[in-house]
């Protein structure tokens, strides 16, 4: 675990949004009963953990992104999500006591708190309010993953889910007439998001193009004509 420490639940979370207001919680509860943690750095492509490993704990993302996955015995990949600064992966492994059932793995450069699973179950025992905050985590982790199997399994063709793929990732960048938002995945993750190959990937990305529906550089996307991608999400 490169560039590890052992430091306090002292550091702000690098952004602010409702959705933080339960790690927030959870930290307050992790300084309060004095529970430590390792901060480590990690560079980009390095597995936190992956499935069917024993569980160690769990990990809070300070900075930076990560994706989570699963794969099947023939070795088909299919991403799950992508977490970002401030949510808690490997939870679920922890309060089953089970093997990591998801493989998690940094995007780009990240930091993360990891707090051992001992001490998350001491806390669970002792504090209410960390319990209540722990299993609102997980609430909202199950949330996302309901949305992701509604993106893959709701529209019935392969544009229709790259599509609302694509919304989906510029609500946060967004205006109401057009977003533009970095691209962090290969054209191959973004077909593991949505169930098929990264030629279909390039094909699509290319006719979205020329319809001028969006305009895709190296880095980023630019969403151009909204209406007309949301049309397509509907396919």
């Amino acid at each position: 675990m490169p560039g590890a420490q052992q430091k306090e639940f002292d550091e702000p979370l690098p952004v602010i949004d409702r959705r933080l207001e339960d790690l927030e919680a959870l930290l307050h509860e992790l300084r309060a009963f004095n529970v430590g943690n390792l901060h480590s750095v990690h560079g980009r492509g390095v597995v936190l953990f992956a499935e069917g490993e024993a569980v160690r704990g769990a990990y809070i993302l300070r900075t930076g992104r990560a994706t989570v996955s699963i794969s099947s015995s023939e070795g088909r990949v299919v991403m799950l999500r992508v977490v970002q600064p401030g949510d808690v992966v490997g939870l679920n492994a922890v309060l089953r006591n089970d093997s990591y059932d998801t493989t998690v793995k940094t995007l780009e450069p990240c930091r993360t708190d990891f707090i051992p699973r001992a001490q998350l179950i001491k806390l669970m025992q002792h504090s209410g309010a960390g319990a209540w905050a722990i299993l609102k985590l997980l609430s909202r982790e199950l949330n996302e993953l309901t949305d992701r199997a509604k993106l893959v399994l709701l529209p019935q063709t392969v544009s229709g889910r790259l599509a609302r793929l694509l919304l989906e990732w510029s609500k946060e960048n967004g205006s109401a007439t057009s977003a533009q938002f970095d691209k962090v995945l290969t054209h191959e993750q973004i077909g593991q998001m949505i169930c098929t190959s990264r030629e279909t990937i390039t094909r699509l990305l290319a006719i979205f193009s020329r319809q001028e529906v969006i305009r895709v550089t190296s880095d980023s996307i630019l969403i151009r004509d909204r209406l007309a991608l949301e049309k397509l999400a509907l396919g």
